[in-house]
């Protein structure tokens, strides 16, 4: 059960196409009884382009500054934020330690947006200073009336796009995967030299690129998996999206890094599948 003498604010984001597609967030607030007040849209946020995790945390964020710029309210020392989002529930209470190791986690590992990371903290602690408490709540999306308005205001912002910029945003690179099922996994690394098809790249902090990719077995000519690691600004950039690369990575399976490309690797080409039009 929810406080019912504390102002809750649920949130939303929506990616068309994430990442880098039209994307937006929404937040609503609803009033305890003993304020008398309706409830009330306090955030219409869309961009041409951003990820659907920054738009989950930029609704948390924008939900805390609007905090801390109308409050107080009377009787009224609590707040949930209220999200479906578990990037934003799991990490919130890590965050803070993230920040202090230059936002990376205890295996040395880049952290993503830490612009809005470093804003959520800096502007729960100035809520706090105003003596009121923040908590930050998973609730199922679309499991009630009031999580169905802001999903469906999330999605038109999303929808419409363009009016405002997430200039936190680097767009990286986006291609196919080879492998359809399944999302990218931790590369356990242990010093092997694989090859590898990159199909995404993600810029973090510090220019550092956390790429996605598929192994290709030269044996038998087939891709596997769909694996994630790290490489530095430079290194990344010889890793061109859609190509083969034989490349070495480092000895941690909690922070794998590909330390070298060693040489470009030829790669069939793909089949392509025959029209309806050309099928018998």
């Amino acid at each position: 059960m929810l406080d019912s003498r504390a102002i809750h604010i649920r949130t939303d984001g929506s990616c068309y196409k994430n990442p880098g597609g039209q994307s937006g967030c929404a937040a609503i607030v609803h009033y305890p009884d003993h304020l008398n007040r309706e409830d009330e849209q306090i955030l219409d946020f869309g961009c041409q382009a951003s990820s659907i995790g920054r738009m989950e945390l930029m609704a948390c964020l924008r939900a805390l500054q609007w905090v801390a710029q109308n409050a107080p309210w009377r009787d009224v020392t609590r707040v949930l934020i209220i999200t479906d989002s578990n990037y934003v529930t799991s990490n919130v209470s890590r965050a803070p330690f993230w920040k202090k190791a230059g936002w990376r986690n205890r295996h040395g590992e880049s952290k993503f947006n830490e612009d809005l990371w470093g804003g959520l903290l800096k502007t729960r602690a100035k809520v706090a200073k105003l003596g009121i408490r923040v908590d930050f709540v998973w609730e199922r999306g679309k499991s009630s009336p009031a999580a169905k308005a802001v999903d469906k205001a999330a999605k038109a912002a999303a929808l419409r796009g363009g009016f405002d910029v997430d200039r936190g945003y680097r767009p990286g690179g986006v291609s196919r995967s080879m492998v359809r099922e399944g999302t990218a996994q931790r590369l356990r690394a242990s010093g092997q030299t694989l090859v590898i098809r990159p199909y995404v790249k993600k810029i973090m902090a510090g220019g550092e690129n956390q790429i996605s990719f598929n192994i290709f077995e030269e044996a038998t000519q087939s891709y596997r998996g769909k694996y994630f690691a790290y490489a530095g600004a430079s290194l990344a950039a010889d890793l061109h999206l859609g190509n083969g690369h034989r490349v070495l990575f480092n000895p941690n399976p909690n922070n794998p890094q590909v330390v070298e490309r060693i040489e470009g690797v030829a790669l069939p080409k793909p089949v392509r599948k025959p029209s309806r039009k050309e099928r018998p």
